[in-house]
């Protein structure tokens, strides 16, 4: 038979759209990264995005000569100086040297369509009271890195945007749904999964975390309303919200 296999048609679909959404990933996080380095404003620091096998895709600052592909060293003594602010270590490589003393490395994960790890390498002793403030700095990069992947994402059919504080739409802190046209969710960030919990995304969609039916989301998301509305929860407690309809869906 003339032409490819049928059979290796379906993975080399999968390893494109990987590539596309690494591409994605490292366009989207650029201002983010930048932005991180920028206010971390340590010439020991190194920002990093790892994939989530822990291979480095962009390294900014004093490592950043790391290759793609190559391992950040984590160790117990990495993050031992901070244990509430570390979300998880960098994995380590079998082959990389610990970290000397008096580093410290903190990540945070970035939520799928690629999934990634966003931290920083501090090849500096810092203060207790320095990781804090830089703990916080990590978390808004990337959350907005993973409101710019939901927001980009050219699938879908309903974007939502919820909080407790209406005054919260619009930022970083809010949470962020992406949905398909029979309300299964599709994408969601740390926020949503934080307000909605136990909300098992997976199983049942909408229908599953709000009271507010899923006709009624997509009536307020068709009309436009720039005024947030009332979306109710399975809990008895209500949210402030925003839909839209993405442009291919309406």
């Amino acid at each position: 038979m003339l032409g490819q296999p049928l059979d290796d048609a379906p993975r080399e679909r999968r390893v494109a759209g990987a590539a596309l959404d690494r591409e994605r990933l490292l366009a989207l996080s650029a201002p983010a990264m930048e932005d991180l380095h920028r206010q971390l404003d340590s010439p020991g620091i190194t920002v990093l995005l790892a994939d989530s096998a822990g291979g480095v895709l962009r390294a900014i600052g004093a490592r950043g000569a790391l290759a793609a592909g190559a391992r950040p060293p984590a160790t117990p003594q990495a993050n031992a100086r901070a244990p509430a602010a570390a979300d998880t270590t960098f994995p380590v490589s079998p082959a990389a040297p610990a970290l000397p003393p008096g580093q410290l490395g903190i990540a945070v994960p970035i939520l799928p369509p690629t999934g990634a790890l966003l931290g920083f390498l501090d090849a500096d002793a810092a203060p207790a009271e320095w990781l804090g403030h830089a703990n916080a700095l990590l978390h808004t990069a990337a959350c907005l890195i993973e409101h710019r992947l939901i927001e980009t994402e050219p699938q879908g059919f309903l974007l939502l945007r919820f909080h407790r504080y209406a005054s919260v739409l619009g930022t970083p802190l809010e949470a962020l749904v992406l949905f398909d046209a029979e309300g299964a969710v599709m994408l969601a960030n740390h926020t949503a999964r934080t307000l909605l919990a136990p909300c098992a995304f997976g199983a049942g969609g909408a229908a599953a975390c709000f009271a507010t039916q899923w006709c009624g989301i997509v009536g307020y998301a068709a009309l436009g309303l720039r005024q947030p509305f009332v979306l109710r929860d399975r809990r008895g407690g209500g949210f402030s919200a925003q839909a839209s309809l993405r442009r291919h869906a309406s």
